[in-house]
């Protein structure tokens, strides 16, 4: 259930309420601005993700403060030469005529999350037909079971989690075949890794069985060719 209410008349509720004294009266004493009471069974993480997902993207307005980095790829802009062409200029936006159009020169960066957007700049994606402003609902807080998350709390970098996630399931395969610690998905490497060892102590040692019989003679040959090549190299010139 969505609820829009003035945060004084939250908070006044609350204190006439049973729960004053509990952690719903510092979840809600925290409020401010304007704020939308979301309702919800829902975990708040699963609440961001699907928050997320409904957000759309729409045109930059004068005023905006850009809610991610805004780029203006390379490539013809449809627009013939005009008075555009200031404009473009006025946001550092690299342009070349062509065929009787507008041309940007190459992918240029206008503005970074948090940056204001103003008027030319506005003028400009809107005349590129560009929509680079994220629209939708965002969680600045929760209360989940007595537990009040903030905002630092509630951000969500999924790229990063993975990214950790996989780096620590690379570890963790790494120490198990390290330590021999035999798992489905370890022991393939881990045997494979105890042969390699097996084979070339057999080699060493000249241990000969029809599994080492090829290692200890390639083992043997390479030794002579090496003890070859440095008779070869001791000798006088003409002597063999």
């Amino acid at each position: 259930m969505m609820l829009v209410t003035k945060n004084n008349l939250l908070r006044k509720s609350v204190e006439l309420s049973e729960y004053k004294d509990t952690r719903v009266g510092e979840f809600v004493k925290d409020l401010t601005g304007s704020n939308i009471l979301l309702l919800t069974d829902t975990n708040p993480f699963s609440l961001i993700l699907l928050l997320e997902k409904s957000k759309v993207r729409v045109p930059a307005k004068a005023g905006d403060t850009a809610t991610g980095e805004i780029l203006i790829p390379a490539g013809n802009t449809g627009l013939p030469p005009g008075p555009v062409i200031s404009e473009f200029g006025e946001v550092k936006v690299p342009t070349r005529i062509e065929g009787g159009s507008i041309w940007v020169s190459k992918d240029t960066v206008v503005a970074r999350k948090g940056d204001p957007i103003n008027a030319k700049m506005a003028s400009v994606l809107s005349k590129l037909g560009l929509k680079p402003m994220e629209a939708g609902l965002t969680l600045v807080a929760a209360y989940d079971n007595g537990t009040i998350l903030s905002a630092g709390d509630l951000s969500l970098d999924l790229t990063a989690y993975r990214k950790d996630l996989s780096q620590a399931l690379s570890n963790a395969f790494s120490l198990s075949i390290e330590a021999g610690f035999v798992t489905r998905e370890a022991a393939p490497r881990i045997l494979g890794r105890v042969l390699r060892q097996a084979l070339a102590l057999a080699a060493q040692a000249g241990y000969l069985e029809p599994g080492t019989v090829e290692h200890v003679l390639q083992r043997a040959v390479m030794h002579a060719t090496i003890l070859n090549q440095k008779v070869q190299t001791a000798s006088p010139a003409g002597n063999p």
